[in-house]
């Protein structure tokens, strides 16, 4: 349905689902729908979603809200999602829902809603036979926009929060110490005449970068989460600007994008190497009038849901090399919605959201109206991602006292070791969190508790997972 652009290279693969379904170097390996699920807005069922892998079981799941409920699929076989389970949120008739994932927690809000919402956390561990709420609050905000969970220092980050009785926060902070009890840990307060409401925040480690709806991007050091300090912002008039939207970062951390949720606005990459003074470089788009929603950066890629032209996938390797109006080239591409004519937008229909991270590559889409999609690409970027893998080694080997890890890490920036006994019990865990992913990094975990035999040690950096045997 869409023009392609000059720059798209490779085999374009062309199925038929009602009307003509574009596709470039990416296929449909399952699909999901009910259209007699309660509707708002028209034709509106989906909302966001998101992805978990347990690594216990090892299974990969779909994660996934209506306007009223929430949705679990198995996606271990992804030809063949398997539903799991569903459950209500407090909320009714939900346009927005926003979903993020912690050890083996669903966390889960709603905005714009029939009747009051609230904070939700669903546990996981149970999958796939159910998910199990063992927190329903609204004393943290009775509607949030959207929520966003960083896992190095434990907090949950609730942005454009609703409070009780009255009241609204641009943005509130909650540790995850005790998973299952939040905490509250400080709020937001904008300067004045800077922004007012958080619509989206990406955070690593102590870094904040806030989308600020109309007033722009801003980035903030949150070490004291009752005392942010505002580091630097990129305000209008930069190239393209609009409703600032969300934005994220490379593995780098030298290397931003951020979308504007406008029509025909396009994702905007910035140098912040010198976080200080962010320095434009381009700006692109899918195709003239798209409309790009949420953007995520992974090895080196760039995944987007852009709405009406469904799911694209940018390279995005050597980010330095495009300076305006360089365009990164579009290496694949999935038309979830075939509905509009070529060229022609119509607003908000089509992908809402886009999950590349599950470790086995496949990438999880939902659509507004026309359901859940797991893709996967023809590219070679597909199934398993080499820049992701670990390598690592493990010494001494037989072991004492201490069990030490020499690990070469690429992109991901955390590392969970887990030991095991013969008879597949845990006997030994640990989560690392790395700030420097390019070096070599010492790790160690303590052995000395163990009794003497053989054991596997597993490290898993949610992209894949490395087993070693180790002798005590």
């Amino acid at each position: 349905m869409k023009k392609f652009n000059c720059f798209i290279i490779g085999i374009i693969f062309l199925t038929t689902i009602g009307n003509a379904q574009l596709a470039q170097n990416m296929k449909v390996l399952s699909k999901w729908n009910n259209p007699n699920l309660p509707k708002v807005d028209g034709d509106q069922i989906w909302n966001d979603c998101t992805g978990w892998k347990d690594t216990v079981k090892n299974k990969e799941y779909f994660i996934a809200g209506s306007t009223d409920s929430i949705y679990v699929f198995d996606v271990t076989n992804p030809n063949n999602m398997i539903f799991c389970d569903v459950k209500p949120c407090r909320a009714k008739f939900a346009i927005n829902r926003d979903y993020e994932t912690y050890s083996h927690y669903l966390y889960t809000v709603s905005d714009r809603t029939s009747g009051t919402g609230a904070l939700q956390i669903f546990d996981l561990q149970y999958l796939p036979d159910s998910m199990v709420e063992v927190f329903n609050n609204d004393t943290f905000g009775s509607s949030t926009h959207t929520i966003f969970i960083e896992a190095a220092s434990k907090r949950l980050y609730m942005c454009t929060n609703i409070l009780k009785p009255a009241g609204i926060s641009a943005m509130d902070i909650l540790s995850l110490q005790n998973p299952e009890k939040p905490t509250f840990l400080g709020r937001l307060n904008p300067p004045q005449g800077s922004f007012i409401k958080v619509h989206e925040m990406y955070a690593r480690h102590d870094t904040v970068y806030l989308s600020g709806e109309n007033a722009g991007l801003y980035i903030y050091d949150y070490r004291n989460p009752s005392n942010p300090l505002l580091i630097s912002s990129i305000t209008p008039p930069y190239p393209q600007a609009g409703y600032n939207h969300s934005a994220w970062i490379d593995s780098t951390g030298k290397w931003l994008i951020f979308t504007d949720e406008n029509q025909g606005l396009g994702i905007k990459l910035y140098d912040i190497s010198d976080i200080r003074n962010p320095s434009f470089k381009t700006v692109w788009n899918s195709n003239t009038g798209a409309l790009p929603h949420n953007a995520y950066w992974k090895g080196g890629y760039v995944y987007v849901s852009s709405y009406e032209d469904g799911v694209y996938i940018y390279d995005l390797r050597n980010p330095e090399k495009y300076q305006f109006p360089g365009v990164p080239p579009v290496v694949a591409f999935y038309d979830t919605y075939p509905k509009n004519a070529p060229g022609t937008y119509f607003g908000f229909h089509g992908c809402w959201g886009v999950w590349p991270f599950l470790p086995s590559g496949n990438i999880l889409a939902s659509d507004i109206s026309e359901g859940l999609f797991v893709l996967n690409t023809l590219y070679p970027l597909s199934v398993k991602h080499a820049d992701m893998e670990i390598v690592a080694g493990i010494y001494p080997n037989p072991v004492q006292d201490e069990l030490s890890i020499k690990l070469r890490y690429n992109l991901a920036d955390e590392l969970k070791v887990t030991v095991y006994n013969m008879q597949g019990k845990r006997v030994a865990e640990k989560n690392f969190y790395l700030q420097n992913r390019e070096v070599e990094t010492p790790l160690s975990i303590n052995t000395g508790l163990l009794d003497k035999g053989i054991y596997m040690v597993q490290l898993d950096n949610g992209y894949s997972q490395k087993t070693i045997k180790l002798i005590k």
